[in-house]
């Protein structure tokens, strides 16, 4: 199995430094945090000079991480939204990245489950349309406190977005903590609609209760929340999918603390899952 750092659990590195933590720690691909990336391309630094530093460390882009909130609905959110893409579309044809991740989040509360997926799919339609010409695709997460959180909505997004360069990255605390997908639904996915999975273990709400900041609920390593991530990650590999995965946590004493420890931590514990 191939793995790749997740540029959330070094947050506070930039970029070029995630690239030397992923080739000493062992991973195999790096996830681009889109954060880091600004800073990168803002700073007037080029595509070329991070493709050869991938290059020489041997890693492959797995994704760049993320395009938010591309579910705007009003046109000035959706014109910068188009604009993202279409830099972040370049730049990942340059370095050779093939996938950009989408989240939606949540500026439709107001709407039905229905109208979020109808206006959304339109955006990303859109945003699709733009990746085709840069030989880009999308891989969506809905966040557990979102609309468009449950498989069966990523099913009916996809379906409304109607592209074949949109599929979906399993996230296994985002599904578990929402309620919206079991081992077994996930054990049915069609693995081409898979493009990556990401590995966080966590805690989540009771029934009825409010959500609270996501790193109360998602700031452990693996197998210290209360994912049966054994189940998950049988499941998903019961597709037959054979990418990437990726671990992430949001917890801000591991982002103060030694980031090769939490690499290496992180690499060890996704091994023994997957392996």
């Amino acid at each position: 199995m191939k793995f790749a750092l997740h540029g959330m659990i070094s947050l506070h590195n930039n970029i070029v430094s995630d690239i030397r933590l992923a080739k000493e720690t062992g991973y195999q691909g790096l996830e681009i945090h889109t954060e880091k990336l600004w800073r990168y391309i803002n700073a007037g630094l080029t595509s070329e000079a991070f493709k050869a530093r991938l290059t020489a460390a041997g890693l492959k882009p797995t994704a760049i991480d993320i395009i938010g909130s591309v579910e705007a609905a009003d046109k000035e959110a959706q014109q910068r939204v188009f604009k993202e893409a279409e830099t972040l579309c370049k730049f990942a044809n340059e370095i050779g990245c093939d996938t950009i991740q989408l989240n939606a989040f949540e500026s439709l509360n107001a709407l039905s489950v229905e109208d979020n997926i109808r206006l959304t799919a339109d955006n990303i339609r859109s945003i699709a349309d733009i990746g085709r010409e840069w030989g880009v695709r999308f891989q969506y997460e809905g966040a557990a406190w979102t609309p468009i959180a449950s498989l069966d909505d990523y099913y009916r997004l996809h379906d409304a977005v109607g592209r074949d360069n949109f599929g979906f990255v399993l996230d296994t605390w985002h599904f578990w903590a929402c309620r919206g997908a079991t081992p077994e639904a996930m054990s049915k996915i069609d693995k081409e609609l898979i493009y990556n999975v990401h590995l966080s273990d966590g805690k989540r709400p009771d029934v009825g209760q409010p959500w609270v900041d996501e790193t109360l609920l998602r700031g452990c390593l693996l197998g210290e929340g209360d994912i049966p991530l054994h189940e998950w990650v049988s499941a998903i590999q019961a597709t037959g999918y054979d990418g990437f995965y990726s671990g992430e946590f949001l917890n801000p004493q591991l982002w103060e603390g030694d980031h090769y420890e939490t690499a290496e931590t992180m690499l060890k514990q996704m091994r023994s899952l997957v392996g």
